[in-house]
């Protein structure tokens, strides 16, 4: 009795009936894994739809500020020639989110409602209104560009902070540098830009 048993032999054998973590499991879902194989891969089309909305007004808002800027006396490229090619790349981006809405739309078997995009679309919506009323206020290009991108990527789930805000900030003054100073077009100005000279 007091002999020890080999170490082999301390192992308690699993039950031969059990089935193996690879076998008889078809129903469980490992970490990081799709729950249903047949979903489409891809934001749900009323997403895509919203988006192009959006990209859409942001176009007509372009177009329509054209109109305050100064007429060129020169033949050839005037300062409203930049906003016509960045509006006229936002409106063919939103036709697209259109067509992919489409397509969406027809190979989508599922008519769940989908609660997280439907809050998706609207603080994208909230972040482009609040860009125009920024900008009707006088608080300035960069400001209202900050306010656009951090409510965009709030939408998109990425955690408004420090972040988020730098990013925002850096790439709306890269962009009030270049069409000023590059292009010498007339951005709206706030107290932000009056320190820019």
């Amino acid at each position: 009795m007091g002999r020890r048993l080999p170490r082999c032999r301390r192992l308690r054998r699993l039950p031969e009936g059990r089935p193996g973590p690879r076998q008889g499991c078809s129903h469980v879902c490992w970490p990081g894994e799709v729950s249903e194989p047949g979903a489409p891969a891809g934001p749900r089309w009323q997403t895509q739809c919203g988006i192009g909305v959006a990209l859409l007004l942001t176009a007509a808002a372009l177009w329509f500020d054209i109109r305050n800027l100064p007429v060129s006396p020169a033949v050839g490229v005037g300062p409203s020639a930049a906003l016509k090619l960045v509006g006229a790349i936002v409106a063919i981006l939103g036709l697209c989110h259109f067509i992919g809405a489409w397509r969406a739309r027809k190979v989508r078997h599922s008519q769940a409602v989908d609660h997280g995009n439907r809050a998706s679309l609207a603080i994208v919506l909230a972040a482009l209104v609040g860009q125009i009323l920024l900008l009707e206020v006088g608080a300035g290009f960069i400001f209202s560009s900050l306010w656009l991108f951090a409510l965009t990527a709030r939408g998109f789930g990425e955690r408004v902070g420090p972040k988020s805000v730098a990013i925002g900030a850096t790439l709306a003054i890269l962009v009030y540098l270049f069409f000023t100073k590059a292009l010498s077009l007339a951005l709206p100005a706030g107290p932000l830009e009056r320190l820019f000279g």
